[in-house]
Order: structure tokens, then C-alpha cells, then sequence
């Protein structure tokens, strides 16, 4: 089969088209042959390196994808071959007591496929059949593999871990990328007044078309003063934080007493000074978020395919044109999802 694969860490000049041994599927799998995956920052993470002992070039990677099953273990019953599918890429035990109770992302050993190799940006994929879930007829398979880990990763910080109210301020940063453009459009099904921060007066339009109330360019004026002014000192009720390192002093002050902060990633550095302070005085609460339980992906692509959450989509690849793809997301230019499409 071919795969988007690279030999060393380096830049997007690394990605390569290349064939690649097929994956052998083993008891409980599926083969899918993926029609659809898109990008998110594990691509760059991967890439970038450094590398480490869970390297093994040539490598490839993609967590959210969709397709058709190909093929099926023996041992598996209830799915048919031609089955169009999404795949959940959280990897877990099966067998702790949270994997029993369904909060995978809570197991020990979790692990998010393709975040190691042998991913979606691939023709094939194996997958554990317990983490599929059929996709309707007719359904765009490049919608809903732009879905899986950006919507359940919002959907269990909005709605699960911060529990985001009806007539709540948030403020969503990095309002560009999969998980955040996702965050908005929870945010005001909700019914939260949305700030909404980005990079480009573009990014700016497309947020605002997305429901958000109002949109700071981070480029032109600090968006931690703007949304002061605009909340007329008041802050906001909860910050939804993947910035990391850059943000989270600026996400600290501007919450209002009792406010809170969701996090789920660190795109600009995993270490950050928290003001103890205004931890305790201001009765903050700062909540880690990991993608989603069994039943937070279920519930937040059910919304998916009902139309009632639509996945943005910003740029179609097709796979020979996977370096231009990850080229594209090094630059930041996005808007949404980068997608490969394979068939």
C-alpha cells in the first residue's frame, strides 16, 4: 500500500509517498481502507521530533480517518465487509476499570492511534472493531474524518469537563485549528457568548461565520486586553486553553472570580508559571481535558451526522500532494482541517 511517510524528523520536505507493507490485523480488527484523514498537531509533533525510542522509520501517521472495512479477524461478528466507518483513534486496555466504565482516555495505557506510526495517512489502516462506528449512507467521508479526535477532544472539554452553561462568556483561543474551530460551534449550541481569538483578518471572517460574537486578530492588538474591554472588565466565565506556555498567564487574569480554565493541548510549550494567587483568591479552577470517553465520541459524531455539528473543512489533498498538505500546516494557514483523501 502507499503511505505519506518520512524517514527522519525534519520539515515537510521529508514527506515522502511511498509503499509500505500492509497491516496485519489481529483478533477483535478491522482493515479499513481509508477514504479520508485529517491532519491534527500530532502530524507536526511527529514530524518535528525530537526523535526518541518509540520512533520506527519509515513512520506515518494519522489519527482521524474514515472508510470502508476491507477485511475482518475471524473472530469478529456484528460488521460486514463494505461497511462505511469512522474511527475513534483512542487506544486503551479493554480491560482496567475505566476502559469498563467507558472513559478510555482515562486508562493507563491510553494512546491515540497513529500518534506512534502505522496511522490513517495510509490506504489502509488497522483498527480495533469496538472503536468503529458505521457512518450514515451517503455520508462524506471526508467530513466525517475530519471529526473523530477535533469533536469528541471539544465536545468532553466544553460540555464534560468545564461544563459550559447557557449565558456563560468563554474565550477560545487558537480559534484556527480543528479542536477550537469545533469548541465554537459546541460553544454557542449551548448558548455561550463567544470571543473568539485568531491570526488573520481571513481566520477573523471565518470565525464570525462560525457564530462567535466577537473575534480578536492576535496579530494586531493584545486579545487579552480586547476581550477586557469588550466584557467591560468583567473577564470571562472560562477560558478554552491549547496554547500552552504563551497563553496561560494572559488565560489566568482574565477570568472572572470563580472562572475556570479548560486545557488540551500546548502547542507553544508544555511548562507554564501559574499564579497561585490568583488560583486560590479568585477561586479558579484549572481542569485537564484528554479526547473523550466511548460515549462522549458516540454522542458528539451522532450531532455530526445529524447535521447538527458541521465539521470545517479547509483544504483537500489528495495523497500524492501530501507534502504540500503538511506544508500547508507548518505555515498556520489553516482553518479548520487539512484533509487527505485517498480514494
Amino acid at each position: 500500500m502507499r503511505a505519506a511517510v518520512f524517514h527522519q524528523c525534519g520539515d515537510a520536505s521529508q514527506i515522502k509517498i511511498e509503499e509500505v507493507p500492509e497491516p496485519q490485523i489481529g483478533a477483535g480488527q478491522a482493515l479499513i481502507r481509508v477514504h479520508a484523514s485529517a491532519f491534527n498537531h500530532l502530524e507536526l509533533w511527529a514530524l518535528h521530533g525530537p526523535v526518541d525510542e518509540s520512533y520506527h522509520f519509515p513512520m506515518w501517521t494519522g489519527s482521524d480517518m474514515s472508510g470502508v472495512i476491507e477485511r475482518l479477524a475471524p473472530d469478529v461478528t456484528g460488521w460486514s465487509v463494505g461497511e462505511a466507518v469512522v474511527v475513534n483513534p483512542s487506544l486503551s486496555c479493554g480491560r482496567c476499570e475505566r476502559c469498563l466504565e467507558g472513559e478510555v482516555s482515562q486508562c493507563d495505557d491510553y494512546d491515540i492511534l497513529g500518534s506512534g506510526g502505522n496511522g490513517g495517512n495510509a490506504e489502509f489502516v488497522a483498527a480495533n472493531v469496538d472503536k468503529l462506528m458505521r457512518m450514515p449512507e451517503g455520508f462524506d467521508f471526508v467530513k466525517a474524518a475530519a471529526a473523530p479526535l477535533a469533536y469528541q477532544t471539544a465536545w468532553r472539554a466544553v460540555t464534560k469537563r468545564a461544563k459550559l452553561q447557557k449565558g456563560e462568556d468563554v474565550l477560545i483561543l487558537g480559534a484556527s485549528g480543528g479542536v477550537a474551530v469545533a469548541a465554537i460551534q459546541i460553544s454557542k449550541m449551548l448558548g455561550a457568548r463567544v470571543f473568539a481569538v485568531t491570526s488573520s483578518e481571513e481566520k477573523m471572517d471565518k470565525a464570525q461565520s462560525l457564530g462567535a460574537d466577537f473575534v480578536v486578530n492576535r496579530k494586531t492588538s493584545d486579545p487579552f486586553d480586547e476581550v477586557h474591554r469588550l466584557t467591560r472588565g468583567r473577564g470571562v466565565d472560562l477560558v478554552i486553553e491549547n496554547v500552552g506556555a504563551a497563553t496561560w498567564s494572559g488565560a489566568q487574569k482574565i477570568l472572572r472570580k470563580g472562572g475556570r480554565i479548560v486545557t488540551y493541548g500546548r502547542t507553544t510549550g508544555r511548562e507554564a508559571i501559574t499564579n497561585l494567587s490568583l488560583l486560590f483568591w479568585n477561586e479558579q479552577t484549572h481542569i485537564g481535558s484528554t479526547m473523550g470517553s466511548l460515549t462522549d465520541f458516540r454522542e458528539v459524531m451522532e450531532l455530526v451526522f445529524d447535521g447538527t455539528l458541521d465539521p470545517v473543512i479547509d483544504s483537500v489533498f489528495p495523497l500524492e500532494q501530501a507534502a504540500d498538505a503538511y506544508a500547508r500546516y507548518e505555515r498556520g494557514e489553516q482553518f479548520g482541517k487539512i484533509v487527505l483523501q485517498m480514494r
